[in-house]
């Protein structure tokens, strides 16, 4: 694996910080923030902000702008909901550009590809396993959990392969042989660990999982 240097076009870096300005705003604005201020919520939330720097800090990028690491975002959104997950991602690629892992300019385009995307996609997921599947809580871990982990791997390395293919001038071929053909060695593992956070906490403390149920996934069986 050799390092290659890629240019992002100023165009796209615009777009990106725009396109994530407009997000936030139109999210803010319909968002409440009542649940995170339950008790211990706060606590929770900083403490899993702490540990996505820390395994966002763990990577390896052998094409510039396509790093490639655990994101435990399926987790994170299923915890606290899309609109805190977002909020998250945030905090932890600003902390990552602080600590100068990041580029400030692409920042917004980390936050769109590696926060926003995987988190829509997970809360899609949840909305489509409450509205067509069985009421089951192995639905709930597995569907969910397990496979949405493994989901969010192929859309974040997916989309990125799409931009930076499309609208950079990275070579196909090298961000399919630098990047690309890692996907199958992050997919499983990434489905198993959030599965495993997520059944863990449902097995234990279920009241820290703002999007499970027990009237829906115990007792609506």
């Amino acid at each position: 694996m050799h390092h290659i240097e890629v240019a992002v076009p100023m165009w796209l870096q615009l777009v990106s910080a725009v396109g994530l300005a407009v997000l936030l705003v139109w999210m803010f604005r319909g968002m409440t923030w009542d649940e995170l201020f339950v008790p211990g919520r706060v606590q929770h939330f900083v403490l899993a902000t702490l540990a996505l720097v820390m395994i966002w800090s763990l990577r390896a990028a052998s094409v510039d702008g396509l790093a490639m690491h655990f994101l435990g975002v399926v987790a994170v959104t299923l915890v606290f909901g899309w609109q805190l997950a977002i909020v998250m991602t945030l905090l932890v690629v600003g902390a990552l550009v602080v600590m100068g892992v990041i580029d400030p300019m692409l920042a917004p385009l980390k936050v769109l590809l590696t926060g926003v995307a995987p988190a829509l996609a997970t809360w899609g997921l949840l909305r489509f396993s409450e509205r067509r599947l069985p009421p089951h809580m192995f639905i709930y871990l597995y569907v969910v959990g397990f496979f949405g982990g493994m989901l969010s791997v192929l859309v974040v390395m997916g989309g990125n392969a799409l931009v930076f293919g499309l609208f950079t001038d990275a070579p196909w071929e090298s961000i399919f042989r630098e990047y690309l053909q890692y996907t199958p060695l992050l997919v499983l593992p990434e489905g198993m660990i959030n599965g495993m956070v997520i059944t863990g906490l449902v097995m234990f403390r279920p009241e820290w999982v703002a999007t499970y149920s027990d009237a829906r996934y115990v007792d609506g069986r």
